[in-house]
């Protein structure tokens, strides 16, 4: 599951880059002495998911680290259900209540969803719902961290600072089925909930961008 390293104050100079194209828009992820620091949600386009993360600058060897995670994004935008909380991840600079709600979502397995108040609770702030939420909005790593799958209470989709078109999209990507009336809860599609798969020991070789704009760009093939 996704883990954070030890607070420090200032982040290093340097970082890695790329970018991806889903089946849902562009996707920037940004990595930094071997964990993810920031991930972009799907945008319309490749300078709108670049501008969403950080810019990088200098050079770094992450490229095993963008390599592992771009390989489970393509995969997990076809429809496979991966497991990113598995990538290391850089917390140090968020808040104590915030990280412990970022690394409660991680616990929300691939296919189903939970409310604030349960996110609350597993945070250790049974009642602070509405600070779950903000937790949520401050999310760096977006895909990585599922704050896709928190929703409100009676199955609502509120909150989210990529849309709910596409939190729904991610969610329905995920096998989570919607019927039409809009106060019905959302419920499991059959086979929507299997067990993630585990990253592949092996990943393919791919080039880690390392200069202040990601430059390359990996387009997925549907």
């Amino acid at each position: 599951m996704a883990t954070e390293r030890s607070p420090s104050r200032t982040l290093a100079s340097t970082a890695a880059a790329a970018v991806l194209e889903t089946r849902l828009g562009w996707v920037c992820v940004v990595a930094q002495s071997g964990r993810v620091i920031a991930t972009s949600l799907p945008a319309p386009t490749q300078a709108e998911a670049v501008s969403a993360c950080p810019p990088t600058c200098g050079r770094e060897n992450t490229h095993k680290t963008l390599a592992a995670l771009l390989h489970d994004l393509r995969q997990y935008f076809r429809g496979e259900p991966i497991d990113l909380s598995q990538h290391p991840v850089d917390l140090s600079a968020q808040p104590s209540f915030t990280r412990r709600a970022l690394l409660a979502a991680c616990k929300i397995p691939y296919g189903q969803v939970r409310t604030y108040a349960w996110l609350a609770r597993a945070a250790g702030r049974p009642g602070a719902a509405r600070a779950a939420g903000q937790a949520m909005s401050r999310n760096p790593v977006p895909l990585l961290i599922p704050c896709h799958r928190v929703i409100g209470t009676g199955g609502k989709l509120t909150g989210f600072g990529g849309g709910l078109a596409l939190k729904r999209a991610l969610l329905e990507l995920e096998g989570i089925v919607f019927p039409s009336h809009p106060e019905a809860r959302p419920r499991i599609r059959p086979g929507g909930s299997k067990s993630p798969a585990r990253r592949r020991s092996r990943t393919p070789a791919h080039p880690a961008v390392s200069v202040t704009r990601p430059q390359a760009v990996d387009k997925e093939s549907a």
